[in-house]
């Protein structure tokens, strides 16, 4: 656990990032040509001097309801036969885009558990210049839509990354589970990354901007969400909206970058020498590993005893 460490320590990473999110429509049931055309997108990306990209929950997949998944309650042969480990070949061409162009990727896909070929989960792989850091596998999942297909993952882990730590959490997770950010930010992220699939409900972009910043301003870090968009897939429509923002001393969670409904990139500049103004005023990390340890304590029991 990292503790007393301010977002802008230069032992975490630059004090400047700048993050672009896509919002993505992935091909329908091809598979390689959605990888294509990712990698195409973090060319734009690049180009435009991004450091990290962040892509959809489920970029890589065909989304939305399964006939035979839902009768099964498990799996269909398609999906099992689709899914990779998280080292497969779809990771292994954006591995090389990455390496070739600079950039750090964060992407959703469904992962094939390499200890049982009957198990898929919802995952996100965080993808380095120098080759794969490491895979978060989704632990809220939307039932039974999501339960019928996927395995919950059984960590939280936090990626430290040539950027600086970064922890993700995937859709529901972020918006239902706010203890999930909380446990990541505790554990030293300066940057909340949520790759989501939010479907185009009444005021879902304003949502997806609010509970962004939200969790952006609850943890004093930046946040960041890519969302689909489209129909191509069938029901539910993608509604889109990216965002990425965070907290401006003296005042509260400002947008730095936002998407519309349909495919783009945007991109924001993360200066966490800025941010580390907020920690001088109100360092709660240090407080609630410190002087506040017993309420941190009494809080993990409360949880418990539920």
């Amino acid at each position: 656990m990292i503790d007393r460490v301010r977002p802008d320590d230069p032992a975490l990473g630059p004090s400047v990032v700048t993050v672009a999110c896509a919002n993505f429509a992935s091909v329908p049931r091809d598979k390689k040509a959605t990888v294509a055309k990712v990698v195409s997108v973090m060319g734009e990306a690049a180009a435009g001097g991004a450091d990290l990209v962040v892509f959809p929950e489920l970029a890589l997949g065909t989304w939305g309801e399964c006939a035979d998944c839902a009768a099964a309650h498990a799996p269909c042969g398609w999906h099992l036969e689709q899914a990779e480990v998280a080292d497969g070949p779809s990771c292994g061409t954006i591995a090389e885009a990455a390496r070739s162009l600079g950039v750090h990727v964060i992407y959703g896909f469904e992962e094939a558990d390499a200890h049982d070929r009957g198990v898929l989960h919802n995952s996100a792989n965080v993808v380095a210049p120098s080759g794969l850091v490491g895979t978060y596998r989704k632990l809220h999942l939307g039932i039974p839509l999501e339960t019928d297909r996927f395995t919950p993952g059984d960590a939280l882990p936090v990626f430290d990354t040539e950027l600086g730590p970064i922890g993700i959490s995937i859709c529901y997770d972020f918006y239902n589970n706010p203890e999930l950010c909380r446990v990541l930010a505790l554990k030293g992220a300066r940057l909340l990354v949520n790759p989501t699939g939010r479907s185009d409900l009444p005021r879902a972009r304003q949502n997806l901007e609010h509970a962004t910043l939200v969790r952006a301003q609850e943890n004093l870090v930046f946040a960041a969400s890519a969302n689909r968009v489209g129909d191509a897939h069938g029901p539910p429509t993608w509604a889109g909206g990216s965002v990425i923002g965070g907290p401006e001393f003296p005042g509260f969670g400002v947008v730095l970058a936002q998407a519309g409904a349909n495919e783009e990139l945007i991109s924001a500049e993360l200066d966490f020498r800025a941010l580390a103004r907020w920690y001088d005023w109100l360092p709660w990390r240090e407080w609630r590993l410190g002087p506040q340890r017993d309420i941190t304590r009494l809080v993990a029991d409360e949880l418990g005893r539920l």
